[in-house]
């Protein structure tokens, strides 16, 4: 059972050495937290301090080392500065993934891989801040390697020593999704950033370069805009993906979740190469709201009884 005052406890820690930070070297909060977690991880306070200040920090770090925290507790207090973070810097709460969205990730994956144990690594090449691939580690309890990818190096610093924090093993790089080139992951997640409508649509490219990265038969999951499929080179893009990958299900989030810019949840499941066969029929679903427990419980019924005729049927 999450502990509200354990999630308290080590928010405290990292807020208090972020603004000190702020207020004595004018860093940017989430560059604190950046250095407190490295602080808590055994590495050097890369600035000098006050005697009195760095007592302080040496205090509050003790009784977090002292406690035995449940890696949904860190994660959510985690969670909880990234959004002051943004505030900070007057930044949109839309680069990072709603916990409600990242938990039906999780249900769906555990759909999509009844052996979810056999899930050894996890790549989202557009990770941020990390919070969507962590919400499902720690759904799922497993803990799969993750490797990410952002062109972001504070964000990278912040995924990299959040996942450290969950004792996850990981591998973060500061590169261009599109560049990176390596092969053979069992999952891929990601949530599309907003990108400007321009020709060629970069979420078609990256979403048909991380297809190359999905072993055969696995599955990419992607949080796409709702005007995804309306873009003026989706032509092309079908014609490229459909070589390589079945459209799996398509299913779009109830917009009460985005202030702007709604989003579904794009499922595609990379092809054997020996198979030219099509994927007869694909998941189809309109999400309610996550408050409204009789229709999003109807909603998951039908979806289990989805997956139920599709294994019925491959017998």
């Amino acid at each position: 059972m999450i502990n509200k005052a354990h999630i308290e406890k080590f928010y405290d820690y990292f807020d208090m050495v972020a603004n000190i930070l702020y207020e004595h070297k004018q860093l940017g909060y989430i560059d604190g937290m950046n250095v407190a977690f490295d602080f808590l991880l055994d590495r050097e306070l890369e600035y000098d301090l006050e005697d009195d200040d760095m007592e302080r920090i040496y205090q509050v770090k003790k009784v977090v080392e002292e406690t035995q925290f449940d890696p949904e507790e860190v994660r959510k207090a985690v969670q909880l500065g990234i959004l002051k973070g943004f505030k900070h810097t007057y930044e949109t709460n839309a680069k990072m993934t709603p916990d409600s969205i990242g938990l039906f990730i999780g249900y769906l994956i555990t759909k999509l891989y009844p052996e979810v144990n056999a899930i050894d690594s996890i790549f989202d090449p557009m990770i941020g801040t990390g919070n969507l691939v962590y919400t499902v580690c720690n759904q799922l309890e497993i803990r799969p390697k993750v490797i990410g990818v952002d062109n972001d190096l504070g964000q990278c610093k912040l995924a990299r020593n959040f996942a450290d924090l969950l004792s996850i093993e990981n591998e973060i790089f500061y590169q261009d999704a599109r560049s990176y080139l390596d092969q053979g992951f069992d999952l891929v997640t990601m949530d599309m950033a907003i990108f400007e409508k321009k020709d060629p649509y970069l979420p078609y490219q990256i979403i048909n370069h991380s297809l190359n990265a999905l072993k055969q038969d696995q599955f990419l999951i992607a949080l796409i805009e709702n005007d995804f499929f309306e873009q003026k080179d989706n032509d092309v893009f079908k014609k490229e993906i459909q070589e390589k990958a079945h459209v799996f299900g398509l299913i779009k989030l109830p917009e009460t979740l985005f202030s702007q810019h709604p989003k579904s949840i794009l499922i595609l499941q990379k092809k054997p190469k020996d198979t030219a066969k099509e994927q007869e029929k694909f998941l189809l679903v309109d999400l309610p709201s996550f408050t409204d427990k009789g229709a999003f419980s109807k909603t998951i019924k039908h979806i289990d009884q989805w997956f139920l005729h599709r294994k019925e049927n491959e017998k």
